[in-house]
């Protein structure tokens, strides 16, 4: 059996900014540890790989050179680079395509993101390694779901149905059914309840298996996917597949609609680092709730404070509170904590305020 790391990484990040940049998305910036996001994400996925397999990017078209000469000199893997970003369900219907294309229809696609924050490596081995053998004798869809630490409004849930089976701290369940991301009451009777878990985001699944709800749920871009295929993924083929595909998630385009997949619960600390929030529950917090990254930082009298500074100037926080202060180069960001939802918000208007290019 053949496991093909499937990486989700397009995206240049805009909730990390200033430190993410169009010319440094967020998969190349060092957040949950000393290395790149992207290349924590291979070192993870990389011991999976046997017999000649290689583990496949999809990133946008722009962002497709960076991972090439920032990654290609110590890691060998495929990428597929999308001309136009269309949600995920377009992107894995291509991935699959190749790697049945490649691998063969058992060949397991086990999907991930760029920018997750994972430990124990061995946990995310062993769960994966579980998923795996899962997705391959029983030809179900596997989705990986988390327990959940807190009550969490920012992220989705999945209810479980009966235990199936449990493999040392691995267990596998029916799935119910997935839930939006809830009010805080509901996330908290879900906490509670210890009958959900975080939907993680990642996946896995054999080629022929995923391909072929594509084919009864989504038939027309199965249909469109083969046309790629048959055109052995030429950057013309690409073009077109992802200009016409539709933009959607493959949760909402295929998992929420399938009767054939069920969830394995992950034997490892997971989370999300979608935002500079994310940050604060991964790095140590002084007594008064403060988070200092990088060097040459100095904070007085600062409570529920995060500083992040990239830059070689020194920086000095003083009397702030619930209030995030980042240096990156040229630009610096200092916002209310209340207003990071509306981050991108921000930088639409600064955009239309005619602040350069470069800075984005």
């Amino acid at each position: 059996m053949n496991i093909v790391p499937v990486i989700l990484a397009g995206g240049i990040g805009e909730r990390f900014w200033p430190a993410s940049r169009s010319s440094r998305p967020k998969q190349l910036l060092s957040l949950a540890s000393d290395a790149p996001l992207i290349v924590d994400t291979l070192r993870r996925v990389v011991p999976l790989c046997e017999g000649g397999v290689r583990p496949v990017i999809l990133t946008s078209r722009t962002l497709a050179p960076l991972f090439r000469t920032s990654l290609l000199k110590e890691y060998s893997f495929d990428i597929l680079a999308e001309p136009v970003g269309k949600n995920t369900a377009p992107a894995i219907a291509a991935a699959a395509f190749f790697c049945r294309q490649t691998y063969g229809d058992a060949a397991v696609m086990a999907v991930v993101s760029a920018d997750h924050a994972i430990s124990p490596v061995q946990g995310f081995l062993d769960t994966a390694k579980y998923g795996a053998e899962l997705a391959h004798q029983l030809k179900r869809l596997v989705v990986y779901g988390i327990p959940p630490t807190r009550p969490e409004t920012g992220y989705g849930y999945l209810e479980l149905g009966e235990l199936r089976e449990e493999r040392g701290a691995c267990r596998s369940y029916e799935l119910r059914r997935f839930v939006e991301k809830p009010s805080m009451a509901t996330a908290q009777q879900y906490v509670s309840s210890g009958e959900y878990l975080w939907n993680s985001g990642m996946f896995l699944w054999r080629t022929d298996v995923i391909i072929d709800q594509f084919r009864r749920i989504m038939p027309a871009l199965y249909s469109a996917a083969c046309a790629l295929a048959e055109a052995e993924f030429s950057p013309h083929a690409m073009e077109t597949f992802f200009h016409e595909a539709p933009s959607e998630s493959i949760d909402y385009g295929i998992l929420e609609k399938t009767d054939t997949i069920c969830a394995i619960s992950g034997c490892f600390s997971w989370d999300d680092l979608g935002s500079w929030t994310a940050l604060e529950r991964i790095l140590p917090q002084d007594a008064h709730g403060n988070v200092q990254d990088g060097d040459t930082v100095f904070m007085d009298g600062c409570t529920n404070t995060l500083v992040s500074n990239s830059s070689s100037h020194p920086v000095a926080v003083i009397g702030m509170e619930d209030v995030t202060v980042v240096t990156e180069g040229d630009a610096v960001m200092v916002i209310a904590k209340k207003e990071l939802p509306r981050l991108k918000e921000y930088l639409r208007k600064m955009k239309d305020a005619g602040f350069p290019r470069e800075v984005f």
